[in-house]
């Protein structure tokens, strides 16, 4: 598995997480907040920041296709909440956690076969990075803890994947997870959102687009390049009587 955030919404994602327990709050999310859970909170314009430096990073690259930028903006907020309740469950079950900050060399050599991370984007993929090395290795180990306490028996990854998660959510849960409601409505079968890209009206096709990931070619095809992440992506061609 490489070592660079993947939101479950683009191919190679190591985890799908679903948080089917957690919803975008009746009440709403406070202006500017992206997500908020257990007095922490990511600011909105720390996750665009991402976002638009991920998906430049991603279009000129030679790995991973174009994708709704939607449905990478609410990933990374559900990601973020997820590394959240992580964070606040390992000790329970005696899990170590990275310590200290992120070193610059080690998240340059972690998203090396995506692109180059700069001055200008670096503070982006350190917290991307921050991310995924508390939802990835620690999220599994908090399953394993679980299975083994309940059976006295390893559990191969998958397994300690869905107890982890089953772990994270129950979390999440009871802490009253709140994400923006800019995000949209979250669908609890498939765990994606239906909403904008960056706050701004867009059509039945981009909804449609979120709503049903994995994304055909002529859903991203057919959104506006601002909102999509990603290459860049031609129409399909359709053949005469096809």
């Amino acid at each position: 598995m490489r070592r660079g955030v993947l939101p479950s919404v683009i191919a190679g994602a190591a985890l799908s997480l679903s948080v089917a327990g957690c919803g975008v709050s009746d009440q709403g999310a406070r202006p500017g907040v992206a997500a908020e859970v257990d007095g922490q909170t990511l600011q909105l314009g720390k996750l665009d920041r991402a976002v638009q430096d991920y998906c430049e990073v991603l279009a000129s690259s030679d790995e991973g296709e174009a994708v709704p930028k939607a449905a990478v903006r609410a990933d990374l907020a559900r990601l973020w909440a997820q590394a959240v309740a992580v964070g606040e469950i390992a000790p329970e079950y005696d899990v170590d956690l990275p310590s200290g900050p992120v070193q610059r060399d080690f998240v340059e050599r972690a998203w090396e076969s995506l692109g180059e991370i700069d001055d200008d984007n670096y503070e982006s993929f350190e917290w991307l990075t921050w991310v995924q090395l508390r939802v990835n290795d620690p999220l599994l180990a908090i399953g394993g803890a679980i299975v083994a306490e309940e059976s006295g028996q390893q559990a191969d990854e998958q397994t300690a994947a869905a107890r982890g998660t089953e772990a994270v959510e129950a979390w999440l849960d009871e802490n009253d997870l709140e994400l923006n409601p800019v995000f949209g409505h979250l669908d609890a079968e498939t765990g994606a959102f239906a909403g904008d890209a960056l706050s701004v009206p867009v059509s039945d096709e981009a909804r449609a687009g979120v709503k049903s990931p994995p994304f055909s070619p002529e859903q991203v095809a057919g959104l506006p390049a601002s909102q999509r992440c990603g290459p860049a992506v031609e129409t399909p061609q359709v053949q005469p009587g096809a």
